[in-house]
C-alpha cells in the first residue's frame, strides 16, 4: 500500500498520525466462546452469516440477555465480534450476556426496492436464530453497531423502541440529507422518499428517553450528520474522541460500549 508517497506500514502509520487516527490492537478473546453459522432468511437472498459470543463456562441456555451488534458496510458478523467486542465480554461484570451479530451486506439495514431488508432480518429473525442455534432466550435486548451498522442500530431502536433497553453506536453513518447521501456513497437509499422514511435525524424523537450512547472520531467524515442528530436528540450521550472512521476507532470504543450495554441489561 502506498500512502502519500510513502510505502508500507510506515506510510499508513504516518497518514494515521496526521489525520488524528488511532491504532488499537485486537485484544485476546480468552474466556469467551465464539460460534459462527449461516441461516436462510426470508429477507435476504442466499445464506446469511451470524456469529455469537458468550463467556466460557456459562451455559447459553441460561442466558436471557442479548446484545445485537450490527457491523459496518463490507464487514461480517464474525469480524464484528473480533473488533474487541467479544474480548470486552470476557471482562464484563455481567457474565450472563450473549453477543449476536449478523452479516451486514451493503443495503443499509432498511427495506430496499431489491426486496432485501436487513433490518427485518435483525428484528424479525435474529432473536429466533439466537435461540435456535445457541439455546439462549433473548428476553431483554440492547443493540449497537458501527458505521452503517450504527445507523442501522439507531433505525431499529426508532422503529422498535420498546424492544431495546439501550443503544450504543460508534461512528454511525448518518447523512445530513438525501443530496448528501447521493454525493457520498450514492446507494444507501432508493429515492428521496425512501431516505425520508428512514431518516434517523428527522425521527430522533422516537427514541424518547431510551439510554443512547454515541462516540465518533475527530476525523470521521460522518461527524456533521452525527452532530445534527445530537442536536435533534438532546438526551443522547454523544462525544467526539480522537480517531477516524475505521477499525482502530471501533476497537478502542468496544470495551466502553459493551460496558454501557451490559450494565443497561442488568
Amino acid at each position: 500500500m502506498a500512502v502519500a508517497g510513502v510505502a508500507g506500514y510506515e506510510g499508513a502509520r504516518l497518514w494515521h498520525g496526521r489525520h488524528g487516527c488511532i491504532e488499537t490492537p485486537a485484544l485476546p478473546t480468552d474466556g469467551v466462546r465464539i460460534v459462527s453459522a449461516t441461516y436462510r432468511s426470508r429477507y435476504i437472498r442466499g445464506p446469511v452469516g451470524v456469529a455469537f459470543a458468550y463467556r466460557t463456562g456459562v451455559d447459553p441456555r441460561t442466558i436471557g440477555r442479548v446484545v445485537y451488534l450490527l457491523p459496518g458496510r463490507g464487514g461480517s458478523a464474525l469480524g464484528m465480534l473480533h473488533l474487541n467486542y467479544a474480548a470486552a465480554l470476557a471482562t464484563s461484570p455481567s457474565p450472563a450476556v450473549l453477543l449476536a451479530s449478523i452479516d451486514p451486506g451493503e443495503s443499509y439495514f432498511h427495506a430496499r426496492a431489491s426486496g432485501e431488508n436487513r433490518l427485518a432480518a435483525v428484528t424479525d429473525e435474529l432473536p429466533g436464530v439466537v435461540e435456535r442455534l445457541t439455546g439462549a432466550r433473548p428476553l431483554r435486548a440492547a443493540i449497537g453497531g458501527v458505521s452503517m451498522g450504527g445507523y442501522g442500530a439507531l433505525l431499529a431502536a426508532q422503529q422498535y423502541p420498546h424492544r431495546f433497553v439501550a443503544v450504543s453506536v460508534a461512528g454511525p453513518a448518518i447523512f445530513l440529507s438525501y443530496a448528501d447521501e447521493r454525493a457520498s456513497v450514492g446507494d444507501a437509499s432508493d429515492s428521496a422518499a425512501d431516505f425520508a422514511r428512514n431518516d434517523v435525524i428527522a425521527h430522533a424523537a422516537r427514541l424518547g428517553s431510551l439510554p443512547l450512547r454515541i462516540r465518533y472520531g475527530s476525523g470521521d467524515p460522518f461527524g456533521p450528520g452525527i452532530r445534527r442528530f445530537a442536536a435533534a436528540h438532546v438526551n443522547a450521550d454523544v462525544a467526539m474522541l480522537p480517531g477516524c472512521h475505521d477499525d482502530g476507532f471501533w476497537r478502542s470504543d468496544a470495551p466502553d460500549a459493551i460496558g454501557f450495554l451490559t450494565r443497561s441489561l442488568a
